[in-house]
Order: structure tokens, then C-alpha cells, then sequence
């Protein structure tokens, strides 16, 4: 008894197999003394099997156990996120093979395989990971196949189909709970923290922050636009606002204005001036003077969404900044999906207080003593800011290169900077011209984000890549506001018309992304199109299937069933169960009036000569149990009766096709007279 609840040797190979794929995404993200010890025990279990050693007994157990949970909390004692979770989840799975010994432990381990298999999406949703997901699910669920077979001989290819066959009748019923039932956010939707270290724009900037994050070829976002996608001039992606400086390094002074449908914060101004604000921009509702578009944001563990100047509706979990900059509760951990609104043309701010004005002029006391008296100098020489603008921004043009790789700087970054090595990157500019503005008089920030984005093939969305990152100033000019300057636009108009790898030098460009990244070889038409063509089909997925929520599934109410009013979703319901059932019946009719194959043939005209006996076969009685019943009451059929039975189980179930003619002649040849 204890015997025939041992597992067969054909389901181990198959529950090995089905372990090593559910795992082998995981390894990537656990550590590596996890992996090694989840791929020792499949070793372990192979030796056992060839019977080169024996299963651990308790104090084995007990020791490895042990072990196991001390080099997990060395591991992450520190660390409480995702990645923890699925870890341990892994490590107690891996060591739970080693007592898979009978088809009782099986049937849990698989029901523990998928849940393990499904615990990737918190990692990924990529269409890929769904793709393999679901072949490891199918491998998976063939472990219960081969269990439920027992130990008849059956080709890999009919035990393949008949279990495709029995997953393919439940998809009809996956796609209409997909698409009618209410929506409920997914695990792997809710903000949960990873612990992964992400790329992106950081709270503050210093000289070669963004040069270095240009080198990462990870998206950012991709945005759609609702009518039309603007030049690439207008394509400032406007996220983070610097306005203290401290000789080196930019930092955000970031008070909360309006969140929640409400201000929130007027401490450091009167609120009639902040409400004229919010009233200005209220008013340029009009579809011309608005852009509309959708993003969907890559995790980045920080909480600044970003969207074209000037934000006019503000994305749900977010909020507006003092500095009209938009920021979110907490950290973007998951891909996140927002809509923007922004006004084309704005006036923002057309007064300053005295506290504004303060905080846009100051600066560190010390510091680049040549760049005050230069600023200072070409100020009484200028007849208005703007032309100061413009002699400083052609100062940039004449003799200033846009690279990389700049040269050090020392105490003194924009004096030799501005008037000594003269090569620099976008921030250096940015950096370099906010403070001229600042030491001349004029109110200035830094503004930090990215710039442009590349065209998917189909033409409908953006691709925004971490190299797109980008830092540019935000000038303060009496009667017009808060006006966009680009000083690197001056030096590189190529970076804003057409990118950054066309303002680059063939050295520079080389370290825009990893060789192992399709995006290194952008400049190969074939590759590149298969890189934009593949990231199209992700984005088209992510849009269609892990975006379906609550609107999309109301719209799509709307739009097929012409309302949501109850009796109309009672109708398609009813309807949607009448179809099912009437397929599933019209399956069973079919089946049941199916043409025999010529071996059940051979088989049935035995059966129906020993009914003209009295021999009848009972419902659901195997053939074997039945031919043991005919040689107890008829010992003089029993011989022939098992004999042909044995030829119609291997040629049906074994698939000894070669038996096939034999049955036929034993079958033709059989008489109870």
C-alpha cells in the first residue's frame, strides 16, 4: 500500500523540471547563496534518485534548517521589501523538495509552484513575463497530468495535447472574468517597496550627476498624446525645481501649495496671490491652448512625476509644489500610470514678493568672485535682462563645447567654468547660468527633468529614456514671468531639435548605453526597429491588459453595450452563461456521436459479442477489471478476453501503434461459441 503512494519516477522528472523554470526568474532577484542552495537540491534529489544517496534524516533537516534561517537574516537584517519576502518564500520552497516523496506532498508543492510562478509579476509585467509565466504554469499543471496518469506509457505529445486541450476550455472563462469583473487592483499595482535601487533625476545637482544617469538606456516613461505630439523644442519634461545653492550642489526648497483639491500651505505667502495663480491657469481650458497626454511612469523610489510646464490637473496620489512642480505622497515603487494636463501658453507669476525675490537671488557668500563681477559689469552695460540674456547666451555659442567627459572643476565651478575650461555638460550650463542671472540681479532657478523622447515606429507614443535627462533654467522678466531658458540650447541646438546622440562627439556616444543594450546599436536600422517594435508591443500590453481598470472597463461598457444600467449587464451576463452552456453542450453531443477510432472499434465488436453472452460491461468498469471479471465466470473466454484487452491498452494508452494490426486480427477472430 505504502508503495503505490510512493511517486513515480516519470512525475519527478517532471516536477524537476517545472521547480527549475518557476525558480530560475527569481534567481535574479534573491541572493546568491539562495540560488546555489535551491539548485543543490535539485542535485540532491538526482542523486537520490540514481540511489547515490539517501534522503536526510531529521538531524539533517533540522541542521540545514537552521542554517538556512541564520544566513537569511545575515542576509536581510537590514532590509524589509519585496524582494525579502519572495526570498524567504523561495529558500522554505527549495527546501520543501527535499520531502516531495509521495504524490500526497505533490499535489501541495504544485499548488505552492504556482503561487511562486504568479509572485513574479511583483518584479515585472513585462509581455514577456507573462508569456513565460504561463509556459511555467502549463509545465506546472503537467505534474498534476502525469500524477492523475499514474504509470501508463503515454508519448509526451498526446499527454501534451490532452492537457492543452483541458487549459484551453478554461479560457473563455478567464477572458469574461477578465473583462465584466468588477476591478480590483492587482498585488503587484499596490505600492510595496522593492529595495531595488532605481535610476532617475535625484533630489539636488552637481556638476556631472545628470552626465552620469545619460549613460543608463533604461526607460524613464512613455507618454501618448491625445492630439498630436508637440516639436521637440516644446518637449520639456518638467520635473524638479533647485533653488538653493550652495557653491556646488543645487538643492530643492519644496512647500506644499495645493493638494487634495485644496491649499495647503500659505505660510510664505499671502493666499490671494496663490489663488489668482490657480485662477490664471484655470481659465486656458480651451483645447487649443491645452496639451492632454498619458504617461506611464517606470518605478523610480521617488516622488516626483514629471509633465510638460504648466501642470493644469493634477494627477490623483500627487500634489503642486510652491514652485509649481508636481510631487507625489510617496515614492513612484511600481509602474504608475497617470494622465497629464498642461497650458501651452502660460503667465506665471506676473509679480514677485519680496520673500520670492529673495529666495530666487540668493547665493552662496565666497563663491566665484570673477562670475559676481562680470554679471555685475555687463548688467550696467545692458540696456534690459534680455539683452543681457542674449549677450550671455551668445557668450555660450562662441567658444563652448557640449560633452560628457569636461574637465574637473575646483572650489570655484563657475568661475572656470564660464571663463576657463568652457566644456561641460547640460547641467554645467544650466548651473553656470542661473547663477550669472542671480549675481546680475535677475530672479533664476535650476530646473531639473528631461527633454524630448524617441518616436515609437507606429508613431503614437514616446519613448523617454533615462539619457534624455536633462537641466535647463527658469529666468523671472517683469511683465512675462517665469520664462524657459536653454543655455545649452545656444551651444547644442541638435540635443533639443534631434537628440542627444547627435550632439555628441562618435567618443561620446559610446557611453550613452550599456553594449548589452539594443539601444547601443540604435544606429543599426534593423536592430533599432526591432528594439522600438518590442517596446511597442510592452506598451500596447501594459496599456491594454495590466492598465485595464476601473475607467477602461467603464468606457468599454459604454462604448459595446451603449450604458451600465443594470438590466443591460444582467443581459450580458445571462447571455454570456446561455453561450457557454450551449457550447459545452453542443461539445458533449458531438463527442457523444464522434466516430470511433479503429482500435475502441476492434475493441467494442469483443464487447458486443460477449453482451449476446450476458457478459455486459459495466459503466466505468476498466477493461482490465472487466476481463479479470469475464476469466472468473467464464474461465474458457478469460485467455482471449485479456489477451485482446492488453493489445487495445497499449496501442490506446501506451501508444504501441505497432500492436495496432495484431488487435484487429485477435479482435476479428474472437468468439464466446
Amino acid at each position: 500500500m505504502k508503495s503505490e503512494k510512493l511517486l513515480p519516477r516519470s512525475t519527478l522528472w517532471v516536477l524537476l523540471g517545472a521547480f527549475l523554470m518557476v525558480m530560475v526568474p527569481h534567481y535574479a532577484n534573491i541572493s546568491v547563496w539562495i540560488s546555489g542552495l535551491s539548485l543543490g537540491v535539485v542535485v540532491w534529489r538526482f542523486l537520490v534518485f540514481k540511489g547515490l544517496v539517501s534522503y536526510p534524516g531529521s538531524k539533517i533537516k533540522t541542521l540545514l534548517v537552521i542554517t538556512s534561517v541564520a544566513g537569511f537574516y545575515l542576509a536581510y537584517r537590514h532590509q524589509f521589501s519585496v524582494e525579502t519576502a519572495v526570498a524567504f518564500f523561495v529558500l522554505a520552497v527549495s527546501l520543501k523538495l527535499i520531502e516531495v516523496r509521495f504524490t500526497k506532498d505533490c499535489y501541495l508543492f504544485v499548488f505552492i509552484l504556482l503561487y511562486l510562478a504568479a509572485s513574479q509579476f511583483l518584479f515585472s509585467q513585462t509581455f514577456m513575463t507573462a508569456i513565460y509565466q504561463i509556459a511555467s504554469a502549463f509545465v506546472v499543471l503537467s505534474v498534476l497530468f502525469s500524477l492523475h496518469k499514474g504509470r501508463l506509457k503515454i508519448s509526451v505529445k498526446r499527454r501534451a495535447a490532452a492537457l492543452l486541450k483541458t487549459v484551453l476550455i478554461a479560457v473563455p472563462l478567464v477572458v469574461a472574468i477578465f473583462m465584466f469583473f468588477p476591478r480590483i487592483a492587482p498585488l503587484w499595482s499596490i505600492p510595496l517597496s522593492t529595495g531595488k535601487a532605481y535610476t532617475g533625476i535625484s533630489d539636488s545637482m552637481s556638476p556631472g550627476q545628470i552626465a552620469e544617469l545619460t549613460q543608463s538606456s533604461e526607460r524613464a516613461f512613455r507618454v501618448s498624446f491625445s492630439a498630436g505630439i508637440p516639436p521637440k523644442n516644446q518637449l520639456y519634461w518638467r520635473g524638479l525645481v533647485f533653488e538653493l545653492f550652495d557653491g556646488r550642489t543645487w538643492t530643492q526648497s519644496q512647500r506644499w501649495l495645493y493638494q487634495d483639491g485644496r491649499a495647503v500651505d500659505w505660510a510664505l505667502a499671502k493666499p490671494s496671490q496663490w489663488r489668482r495663480e490657480l485662477e490664471n491657469l484655470a481659465r486656458n481650458r480651451e483645447d487649443e491652448s491645452l496639451w492632454r497626454y498619458d504617461i506611464v511612469m517606470e518605478p523610480t523610489q521617488q516622488s516626483w512625476p514629471y509633465g510638460l510646464a504648466m501642470p493644469l490637473d493634477i494627477p490623483p496620489e500627487a500634489g503642486l509644489t510652491r514652485v509649481f512642480s508636481l510631487m507625489s505622497k510617496s515614492p513612484v515603487r511600481q509602474r504608475h500610470r497617470y494622465k497629464g494636463v498642461s497650458v501651452r501658453n502660460y503667465v506665471l507669476e506676473r509679480e514677485l514678493s519680496d520673500w520670492q525675490r529673495v529666495r530666487q537671488l540668493q547665493l552662496p557668500q565666497g563663491f566665484n568672485p570673477e562670475t559676481r563681477e562680470t554679471a555685475e559689469r555687463w548688467r550696467r552695460e545692458s540696456q534690459s535682462n534680455q539683452a543681457l540674456i542674449d549677450r550671455l547666451l551668445q557668450h555660450y555659442n562662441d567658444t563652448f563645447t557640449y560633452t560628457l567627459s569636461p574637465p574637473a572643476l575646483g572650489r570655484n565651478t563657475v568661475d572656470e567654468f564660464l571663463w576657463g575650461t568652457q566644456q561641460g555638460f547640460c547641467e554645467h550650463f544650466a548651473s553656470s547660468f542661473v547663477f550669472f542671472m542671480r549675481a546680475a540681479g535677475i530672479p533664476a532657478r535650476v530646473v531639473g527633468g528631461y527633454q524630448g523622447g524617441e518616436l515609437s515606429p507606429a508613431g503614437d507614443y514616446l519613448l523617454v529614456h533615462q539619457f534624455d535627462a536633462h537641466a535647463w533654467a527658469e529666468v523671472w522678466l517683469e511683465g512675462r514671468g517665469w520664462v524657459r531658458v536653454d543655455p545649452t540650447a545656444s551651444v547644442a541646438p541638435e540635443r533639443i531639435e534631434y537628440g542627444l546622440n547627435d550632439a555628441l562627439t562618435d567618443e561620446d556616444s559610446q557611453l550613452l548605453a550599456d553594449p548589452l543594450s539594443l539601444v547601443y546599436y540604435r544606429n543599426i536600422s534593423l536592430l533599432n526597429s526591432l528594439r522600438l517594435s518590442w517596446d511597442s508591443l510592452n506598451y500596447y500590453w501594459y496599456q491594454s491588459v495590466i492598465g485595464y481598470d476601473d475607467d477602461k472597463q467603464e468606457n468599454f461598457f459604454r462604448e459595446w453595450l451603449g450604458g451600465l444600467e443594470p438590466w443591460r449587464l444582467a443581459s450580458v451576463l445571462i447571455g454570456g452563461a446561455a453561450i457557454v452552456l450551449g457550447l459545452i453542450s453542443l461539445s458533449a453531443w458531438l463527442g457523444s456521436r464522434r466516430k470511433l477510432d479503429p482500435y475502441t472499434k476492434d475493441y467494442q465488436r469483443m464487447l458486443g459479442r460477449l453482451s449476446r453472452e450476458g457478459l455486459d460491461r459495466a459503466p466505468g468498469e476498466a477493461p482490465g477489471d472487466f476481463a479479470a471479471r469475464v476469466e472468473r465466470e467464464r474461465p474458457d473466454l478469460g485467455e482471449s478476453v485479456r489477451r485482446i484487452t492488453e493489445l487495445y491498452e497499449s496501442v490506446m494508452y501506451a501508444g504501441f501503434d505497432s500492436l495496432a494490426p495484431e488487435l484487429k486480427r485477435q479482435a476479428r477472430r474472437f468468439s464466446p461459441f
